[in-house]
């Protein structure tokens, strides 16, 4: 992509008490957009033309998002165009034996030791944290769960800081604990997935934010985002791409801003985000905390300590709401190591019934519901009652696999058909069943080659499909086709999952006796999948459609492979 600018004038939402080396500032950046945000209605052949008649860049092809440098490019589109508006400018906001902790007066104001002792330090749970990078090389970052990361501005993987706020949010999540080293991270078991929007400049353009959010939600599947930067322009296509990815179970936490005043800053002005603001270590509203109807909760934000960027073994003070809002994602990372399928509504509940109240009685636009408490957050959390699967997908109530639907559901392995509908019944096809797999390993699956005549890069399944061929666990169905929207067999299942486990070391293929001899239709099983198939049954992950028939030909449904996957993954330890 070419430069865009919603210079996201990374006011790293610190403030003038800005640390020694990751300071973030409180101006922002040019009001004079510098280009456009472009939405094209749904693609056509004409569209198409017309696309590569004028001059824009590709922001996010899935949600038909693009960058254009002026208006004139913008009026070659003619008709195809459905809303247009300025790429503006955005604010980046900023008990143990580390040796730093004493000097981290977070750790005994939220009260976190209760949520360390209870083993719940965000494991299984991804945190996308879009910003500036981050320097993974870093001593107190020894053991920290990284993802490969995304650089947006260049599409790369390559996610060094060069600015430092990134780093220093980082290192407040999920810098090593006991390692005698620096500082405690707050939640260390969390994978964290840097998403790098911003270069040495604190400016950068909306465009990159907004394409960040769909890379978290759709190519890493990031449970939590956090975003300590701001904006005071409030565009459509940033509220839809953060309620997209609220839609999808994800919850996002965004810094108020730092300028002391009521102005508003997106994207944590936005109803399906929660925005975070300051307090200080007596527990009062910091002076450059934002005041305004966005402040949900409040969190240490002054005298800060993490890591410092620069140097392997260097660490800062930072002060700014940019550093209170990872506080705010590690209680959301708490929820969803919890309860995985857990809402961005729920967790704003569970904020509002555990805050500690300050300022005004009750909701104030200076400290919001409170300030944060993680052990009374806990104590809430267990406490709370969490809609079951049957409430949201009205069609597997008393559906003999709801369990298991809830279980890949609450995975994120499974999605509905549609918000309110599993469809349990529905026959799986084999894009499904392969971007099941691909969300069960947990990796990222960008950068694959995709050699597929049909699977088009612009679908769903491109990824997983390219991710699946790579690794060897799935196969064409010949000539260079993948045949993605035809059904998978039941033995089709068997040998994708017998693939898997033997990619990931999870067995070496071997299994007793011979489990098909129970089945008067074993014969029906193909040549290539008796091993696969008498590897599945003798695990028990594939049981027959009756006493004695296994139906290997037969199309395996939505509620079949969430049993089959839950079986898989429970007997696998995954």
């Amino acid at each position: 992509m070419k430069r865009l600018c919603i210079i996201l004038s990374l006011v790293l939402l610190l403030s003038a008490f800005g640390p020694s080396a990751a300071a973030e500032t409180a101006t922002l950046g040019s009001d004079s957009p510098q280009g456009y945000i472009v939405k094209l209605k749904n693609s056509s052949e004409d569209t198409a033309v017309l696309m590569e008649n004028a001059d824009i860049d590709e922001v996010y092809e899935g949600a038909n998002l693009y960058h254009a440098d002026s208006l004139s490019d913008i009026a070659e589109l003619g008709e195809s165009v459905e809303y247009y508006e300025p790429d503006c400018t955005a604010v980046l906001a900023a008990t143990t034996n580390d040796p730093y902790a004493y000097r981290q007066w977070s750790i005994d104001s939220l009260e976190i030791a209760s949520a360390w002792d209870a083993g719940l330090e965000g494991k299984g749970v991804k945190i996308g944290v879009i910003d500036t990078g981050v320097n993974a090389s870093h001593e107190d970052f020894e053991g920290t769960n990284f993802a490969v990361g995304y650089n947006a501005i260049d599409g790369s993987n390559n996610v060094t800081d060069e600015n430092g706020h990134g780093t220093f949010v980082c290192g407040i999540l999920a810098a090593a604990r006991n390692n005698n080293l620096g500082v405690a991270g707050f939640c260390t078991k969390a994978t964290i997935v840097p998403i790098k929007c911003f270069g040495e400049s604190q400016e950068t353009s909306a465009s990159y934010i907004i394409s960040a959010i769909y890379e978290a939600v759709d190519v890493y599947n990031c449970d939590v985002i956090n975003m300590s930067l701001g904006m005071k322009d409030n565009l459509e296509s940033m509220r839809v791409a953060v309620e997209y990815a609220a839609s999808k179970g994800v919850i996002v936490v965004s810094a108020v801003g730092n300028k002391g005043t009521s102005q508003l800053q997106y994207p944590a002005a936005y109803s399906c985000v929660v925005g975070v603001g300051s307090v200080d270590s007596k527990g009062v509203v910091t002076s450059f905390s934002e005041k305004n109807q966005s402040v949900f909760v409040v969190a240490p934000g002054l005298g800060i300590w993490s890591l410092e960027y620069s140097a392997n073994n260097a660490y800062a003070e930072g002060s700014g709401t940019s550093y209170s809002t990872p506080f705010v994602a590690v209680a959301a990372a708490i929820l969803k190591q919890y309860a995985p399928s857990a809402t961005v509504t729920d967790f704003e509940n569970l904020l509002k019934s555990s805050a500690v109240d300050a300022g005004t009685v009750g909701y104030d636009t200076s400290y919001g519901y409170g300030k944060l408490n993680i052990a009374n957050f806990v104590t809430a959390m267990r406490q709370y009652e969490f809609a079951n699967i049957s409430s949201i997908f009205s069609d597997v109530d008393e559906h003999w696999a709801m369990d298991s639907i809830e279980y890949c559901v609450d995975r994120k392995l499974f999605t509905g058909i549609t918000e309110s509908s599993f469809e349990p019944e529905t026959i799986m096809n084999r894009a499904m069943f392969v971007t099941v797999l691909s969300r069960l390993s947990g990796e990222t699956i960008s950068g694959y080659q995709n050699d597929f005549f049909d699977v088009p890069s612009g679908e769903w399944y491109a990824q997983p499909c390219s991710w699946g061929a790579a690794t060897g666990i799935v196969n064409g169905t010949g000539e260079g086709y993948f045949s993605p929207l035809t059904a998978v067999t039941r033995e089709q299942m068997a040998v994708l999952l017998y693939r898997y486990a033997m990619y990931y070391g999870l067995t070496d293929g071997s299994f007793e006796g011979t489990p098909l001899s129970a089945y008067t239709d074993a014969g029906n099983v193909s040549p290539w999948a008796k091993s696969a198939v008498a590897w599945a049954v003798s695990n028990g992950l594939i049981t027959g459609r009756s006493a004695n028939s296994l139906a290997p030909q037969d199309s395996a449904k939505r509620c079949e492979v969430a049993t089959i996957i839950e079986r898989f993954a429970l007997k696998f330890n995954i």
